[in-house]
């Protein structure tokens, strides 16, 4: 097997995912298409392009792609955390950036073919973020506060807004865009990472000033990690923050590395080993370890193993049908139930990719 070959199980894995229905499920969607690109395969390159063609095709008047989707509220009952900053009978509440995780794949194909159009996609996504009315310390909210009457803060945001910045600023030749990259993960770290423990809570709120979701959860950290590395892979050596980026990814990964199970897992609560091992946010340090260690800022020595331990741990739960188990259900949290999702499907091609490198 070549070093560029997938793994049978990831093989398996990319079969499964290309089954789903993956079209307009924001995030989720988004998560997918990253995943099918890195497994790379024929089938799955052309799967995912169909649903980045797909949510160009539906880009919305503000610019947010595959249908502009918004959660319902509703969707949070099963976390009674968030029923403190939400009621739950609201209608809609716009999402600003979980369509942003579809820019990823937006921009790989105006990478991988030249066709403007995908540019032009990405740059109305760009201006929308851009438009939203920020916190005061400048973060772009996770929901739109027009709709929500309320500007929070999710560690979510920094996956599907930062990298896609950062590639945006390749793309479109807009160095500012690095800068906007930086500065909202250093925003959302701010409020979100905890200075004692280095780990990040899920959701801040900024009036009143309070976390309605503050546990250490897994995914959440998987997300900041995640976003961090796809960063550094792309700021310019040159940039002013580069350095303070880079050191508040080692200091997260150190935190995290010694929270690992010694089944290979994370727990759902990373801190709380009474919580369930968890899949998705374990896969997602096991990508940002192997990403890291190859871009030099992080010990292969040290997070080497770590990283294949992880890796090795979620293949154990991969069933016959390439169903990726024990992922947590969103929204996330501590009440998340255990279940298979396309994230996680997308998630364990992202780790298996990065061990492959």
């Amino acid at each position: 097997m070549s070093i560029d070959e997938p793994t049978p199980s990831a093989a398996r894995v990319a079969s499964q995912l290309r089954s789903l229905d993956l079209d307009g499920k924001s995030w989720i969607t988004g998560v997918a298409i990253n995943g099918l690109l890195s497994e790379g395969s024929e089938p799955s390159v052309q799967t995912a392009r169909t649903l980045v063609d797909t949510a160009v095709a539906t880009q919305d008047d503000d610019g947010q792609l595959g249908y502009g989707p918004s959660y319902p509220i509703e969707v949070f009952s099963h976390g009674r955390e968030y029923e403190a900053s939400w009621d739950l009978t609201v209608k809609k509440c716009m999402n600003t950036n979980n369509t942003t995780a579809i820019g990823h794949g937006v921009l790989d194909f105006y990478e991988r073919t030249g066709d403007e159009r995908y540019l032009d996609a990405a740059r109305n996504e760009y201006e929308w973020l851009l438009s939203v009315d920020r916190t005061e310390t400048g973060g772009i909210p996770h929901h739109d506060p027009e709709v929500a009457g309320i500007k929070s803060l999710w560690i979510d945001s920094a996956y599907m807004m930062c990298p896609f910045f950062s590639r945006y600023a390749e793309a479109a030749d807009e160095p500012a865009a690095h800068d906007e990259a930086v500065e909202q993960y250093e925003v959302h770290a701010e409020h979100l990472r905890d200075p004692r423990t280095g780990l990040f809570r899920h959701i801040w709120v900024e009036r009143p000033d309070h976390y309605p979701q503050g546990t250490f959860w897994a995914r959440g950290n998987g997300w900041a990690a995640a976003a961090a590395v796809e960063i550094l892979d792309r700021l310019p050596d040159e940039h002013a923050r580069r350095d303070d980026l880079a050191e508040q990814f080692s200091d997260h990964c150190a935190s995290l590395l010694p929270l690992q199970d010694g089944s290979g897992f994370w727990h759902n609560l990373v801190d709380d080993p009474d919580t369930p091992l968890e899949s998705s946010g374990t896969l997602m340090f096991a990508y940002a370890f192997n990403r890291g260690i190859d871009l030099g800022h992080l010990d292969e020595a040290t997070y080497g193993e770590a990283a294949a331990d992880a890796l090795d741990a979620v293949t154990r739960v991969v069933d016959d049908e390439g169903n990726v188990n024990r992922v947590a259900g969103p929204p996330g949290g501590p009440e998340a139930p255990l279940t298979v999702t396309p994230y996680g499907q997308g998630w364990y091609l992202m780790a298996a990719d990065s061990d492959r490198q």
